[in-house]
């Protein structure tokens, strides 16, 4: 009997097989084609998206109305270890909408967003490794969902942003520039936020109503605050995005950071830094903490650092007659960085209450794969409570995980992802270290 696989397994495997065709091809190891050919492929493979670039496409974004459709699939298995051993299908198709009223009717600095998932497959950490430093980034409930709509209204020359609707708090809140290529959920949306939040607050998949301020009073600094719904409720209850209630008795999340860019600018030739201090408040902390206070909160602490800029070629700067110097060329992305989480919320009413993670990638590490990333990682997490294990001995109170990834750009809308996680005291319980490889691609369309 021929074994059977699900459609979107069978689409990874036709991206993984095809990846090295087109690696291949871009290196110059394939037979010569027809110009026509490779005018064709050359076009596909520069263009932005799958189906590139058409009429309708181009006439709407003339008007401000732009859209996106991106499917990522991933496949995991758990090699040893863990709560059992298993291969898992987890996949996500991503729907952007987006609309510049002032293109589109003239309201200066207005526009709209919404952003929908398409959820299917399954967790690997759920399903056999029972961990809370979730293996996947794009694992959850099967489903339909409204993550984002919102409106936005800019003031001061963009200085100044007001968003109201459904948002994301991880969409603007605790990002890390170098962190965003690992697939570890904790990277993103940190478990020091999403395990001191009831139901994890409005991180992914989940969206909740709210309302965000921004305000860049310098070129170097911004701050940003907003204030959510509080209990966003259990994925298998809120289904679809829409279980909004604002009673006071779900609670209120408020999240505020403050941004320090260093070496930003195009012109800079010192390395590029980002530092932010955040702080969040909670008025329905998690009924499953130890909690004896009616309320929870936290501070955190983001670092990205360019630690090595791979040189730009091309001719130094010119000196001109008039004995003024010629600009250099521009500033590239390529080379190593540097990037650091830290958490911190009270003892007596968080699950963790100590969390740092901490990583290096490196950008362009091959001659030739200017895009691709290599980044290595780790995540640490202090729970305050120690389960028992079988034999009633205390276990480690600490879950840690060991992420080593490289992505491959293998056109602007198509990457392929192979990972490696090592997960250390899962749930700091008796389970078994876990060994989890997988990969992941993306299309865009």
């Amino acid at each position: 009997m021929k074994p059977r696989f699900p459609n979107q397994l069978k689409m990874l495997m036709a991206v993984v097989g095809s990846t090295g065709f087109i690696i291949a091809a871009q290196a110059g190891e394939i037979s010569p084609l027809s110009l026509q050919t490779r005018s064709s492929l050359a076009s596909i493979w520069t263009s932005p998206t799958f189906t590139g670039d058409w009429s309708l496409r181009t006439r709407l974004a003339d008007e401000g109305i732009t859209f996106n459709v991106q499917y990522a699939a991933e496949v995991w298995s758990n090699v040893t270890g863990g709560e059992s051993t298993g291969t898992v299908y987890t996949g996500l198709m991503s729907l952007q909408g987006n609309v510049d009223l002032q293109k589109l009717v003239g309201w200066q600095g207005a526009s709209v967003s919404t952003r929908w998932y398409w959820l299917t497959g399954q967790d690997i950490s759920a399903k056999h490794v029972g961990n809370i430093f979730t293996v996947s980034t794009i694992a959850g409930l099967p489903t339909l969902r409204s993550n984002e709509l919102w409106f936005q209204q800019n003031f001061l020359n963009d200085r100044l942003s007001i968003r109201v609707g459904q948002l994301a708090a991880d969409s603007q809140f605790d990002l890390s520039t170098y962190s965003v290529v690992f697939l570890n959920g904790t990277f993103s949306w940190s478990s020091y936020l999403s395990t001191n939040i009831p139901n994890g607050g409005p991180g992914y998949p989940m969206g909740a109503p709210g309302v965000q301020v921004a305000l860049t009073p310098l070129n170097w600094l911004t701050y940003q605050g907003a204030v959510f719904q509080g209990n966003v409720f259990a994925q298998n209850v809120n289904r679809h995005g829409f279980r909004w209630d604002l009673n006071a008795s779900n609670g209120y999340f408020s999240i505020h950071e403050l941004n320090f860019r260093m070496n930003q600018g195009a012109e800079s030739s010192g390395l590029p830094g980002t530092f932010k201090i955040g702080g969040w408040f909670d008025t329905a902390p998690d009924p499953d903490a130890s909690n004896t206070q009616p309320w929870n909160y936290g501070l955190y602490f983001i670092v990205d650092q360019m630690l090595y800029r791979v040189p730009q070629p091309g001719p130094a700067p010119a000196v001109s007659n008039n004995r003024r110097q010629t600009a250099a060329p521009s500033q590239t992305d390529k080379g190593l960085g540097i990037f650091t989480h830290i958490g911190l919320a009270p003892r007596n009413s968080s699950v963790i209450n100590f969390y740092v993670d901490g990583g290096l990638n490196y950008k362009g590490l091959i001659p030739t794969r200017d895009n691709d990333v290599l980044g290595v990682g780790f995540a640490y997490g202090h729970l305050n409570n120690n389960p028992q294990g079988n034999d009633g001995s205390s276990n480690p109170g600490y879950e840690m995980v060991f992420e080593a990834t490289y992505q491959i750009v293998l056109t602007p809308w198509l990457s392929f992802q192979p990972d490696l996680q090592y997960v250390m005291q899962p749930s700091s319980t008796d389970i078994p270290n876990a060994l989890v490889l997988g990969a992941h691609a993306t299309i865009s369309f």
